[in-house]
């Protein structure tokens, strides 16, 4: 049976939150795959998700679905806390799984759950970021040599989310409740994706020093950060971010220079262009291509279960992220402590 011609592949789906509309949107878009079974433990909301999008199968837990379905693979979206142990019983019965970042709450729990899940089957985790559409445009600029060699970068996302619009509401908080009990907010929920994105991008990143400010008493975690990289040539690589920031719109929007040898390219206000000759402009539209970036993952990890190709972000591949991540508050802790100073 040609690849064109065999039927879908069945997939299951645990989580009916806030995201998981952006993953049933994008599955819905690929003919080649179905979801046929969605679970979540709050079953009211797993049954208006499924009746949005026409499921036919609904359960409470995962142990159930996967006990009554016989599945190619699951999707894993959702809360983070989860994560590990979904990815271990769909593992455990030889079922491949897409999970949602993070893998894990840090990098030695990401480390131990590949370990654990080796060798029983395959595993993405859901880095949608990177495949948004301008930096999709962007690496291929890069991998082009357009740019040349990269000589600095600098990323940036800047959000008043967490302060109270006119109405005294705290619009990221309205958006995504858990974020005000998060210990670990700005770099780990936020500047994860840009990590990954940016060791995508440049390769090979170390952490040469970062800073954190917890801003406001009623948010746990962090809500500003600063991370100092460099590349495995020594160039330099900075990413800020901050929701907390007045004057700034409540979504978070990036903008990243990138200054090479023989041009440079700045992505702002959905406009990607290269500077230099031949100069190039590329524009977007975010709610458009922010579906986009969910299409685009899961269109590759349908293409690689189909394939047997390799997923572009692996769990080892993410456990390079999850081990900036880890870096970048060690960094932030050792520069804070008394008489401490960053590493050199």
């Amino acid at each position: 049976m040609t690849p064109e011609r065999r039927p879908p592949l069945r997939i299951g789906l645990a989580g009916a939150g806030m995201i998981s509309h952006y993953h049933l949107v994008a599955w819905q878009r690929d003919s080649r795959a179905e979801v046929i079974a969605l679970c979540d433990p709050d079953l009211a909301r797993a049954k208006r998700r499924a009746a949005e999008f026409a499921i036919p199968a609904v359960y409470s837990d995962l142990d159930t679905m996967l006990a009554e379905h016989e599945l190619d693979a699951v999707d894993i979206a959702s809360p983070r806390e989860t994560h590990a142990a979904l990815v271990e019983a769909a593992a455990a019965r030889g079922i491949d799984a897409l999970c949602q970042k993070p893998l894990a709450p840090s990098f030695a729990a990401g480390e131990a759950l590949a370990g654990r899940v080796a060798g029983k089957a395959r595993l993405m985790v859901h880095e949608n970021w990177r495949f948004r559409p301008w930096y999709r445009s962007l690496k291929r600029w890069l991998d082009s040599g357009e740019t040349g060699p990269l000589l600095q970068a600098d990323m940036a996302t800047l959000s008043s989310g967490l302060l109270p619009d006119a109405t005294g509401r705290r619009p990221i908080l309205e958006r995504q409740p858990f974020m005000a009990k998060e210990e670990r907010l700005m770099i780990a929920e936020v500047l994860i994706h840009h990590l990954d994105v940016l060791r995508w991008l440049f390769g090979p990143l170390r952490i040469v020093s970062a800073r954190t400010a917890h801003t406001l008493p009623d948010v746990r975690g962090e809500t500003l950060a600063a991370i100092f990289l460099e590349t495995a040539a020594g160039a330099p690589v900075t990413l800020r971010g901050a929701m907390d920031a007045p004057g700034f719109p409540a979504g978070t929007g990036d903008r990243l220079e990138v200054v090479g040898s023989k041009a440079s390219a700045l992505f702002e206000g959905m406009e990607l262009r290269l500077l230099g000759a031949p100069g190039r402009q590329e524009s977007f539209d975010f709610a458009r291509d922010y579906q986009g970036s969910f299409d685009g993952a899961i269109r590759h990890f349908i293409e690689c279960l189909i394939s047997g190709a390799p997923f572009e972000t692996d769990v080892r591949d993410n456990l390079e992220t999850l081990r900036l991540v880890e870096e970048a508050y060690a960094a932030a802790a050792l520069a804070a402590a008394p008489g401490r100073s960053a590493p050199k």
